[in-house]
């Protein structure tokens, strides 16, 4: 009666917790929940912690300041809000909206040269994809009103790699960005690009690595990386 997708990884406290998109087929809509896991594996069933009377999922989730926020979908509503934890990880408030009367999707921010850096996907034309075109927009307050938008924008047109697939994350002195391939079908598979330059004036990244849905004949898709600690996360459709 419903599903997962979207993992984010936190570790906290010598513990996981697996922030996620539970969509119930029932009200047709999803929620943001989590699953504690133990350092050994053992875990416990998703627990609700945000839902909202329109659709949320990909809880893109951060510390900042000794707090945590996050940041999940709220594409219904028009909006990119921000949640801060009161008291982790089960209670959440709304803080604000960083965008209003905006029609975007799985949006992450990325601290860099005294910057952030929020990378969305927008639907600029209705009845548009939300597939094709990646923006990105940059503050130096993660809380502020006005984001300046990058003036290459959009800094991806390409359907194999413009929607974000997780966090973007450091590996090796690599800025690396993971993004969906939905050439084939929504979330078809992941590629991993590096970003060679990130300024006021300039975005350029080159791919370096692909995860295809091609490890068992039942895996139809895969479209979200995460790690932390020693766990990595990816999601998956399979035929039932």
């Amino acid at each position: 009666d419903r599903f997962f997708a979207d993992p984010f990884v936190i570790k906290h406290s010598n513990k996981y917790f697996i922030f996620i998109e539970e969509f119930i087929t029932k009200y047709n809509k999803g929620r943001i929940s989590m699953i504690e896991m133990d350092k050994h594996g053992n875990y416990q069933h998703p627990i609700p912690i945000i839902e909202q009377p329109y659709h949320l999922s990909f809880p893109f989730i951060f510390k900042h300041q000794e707090g945590y926020f996050l940041i999940p979908e709220s594409q219904q509503n028009n909006s990119i809000e921000i949640y801060k934890c009161e008291e982790f990880p089960f209670k959440w408030k709304l803080l604000k909206n960083l965008m209003e009367d905006i029609d975007a999707v799985d949006s992450v921010v990325f601290y860099h040269k005294n910057l952030w850096w929020l990378f969305t996907n927008i639907v600029e034309n209705k009845g548009a994809s939300c597939l094709d075109e990646l923006f990105l927009f940059y503050s130096e307050d993660i809380f502020a009103k006005k984001w300046t938008p990058h003036i290459n924008n959009p800094i991806v047109s390409d359907v194999r790699k413009a929607r974000s697939a997780g966090n973007i994350f450091m590996h090796n002195g690599m800025i690396i960005r993971p993004s969906q391939d939905s050439s084939k079908r929504y979330g078809h598979g992941m590629r991993f690009n590096e970003i060679k330059i990130l300024n006021e004036n300039e975005y350029e990244e080159i791919e370096i690595g692909k995860v295809y849905p091609d490890w068992n004949d039942n895996i139809l898709a895969t479209h979200t990386f995460n790690s932390a600690g020693n766990l990595t996360m990816i999601d998956g459709i399979f035929r039932i």
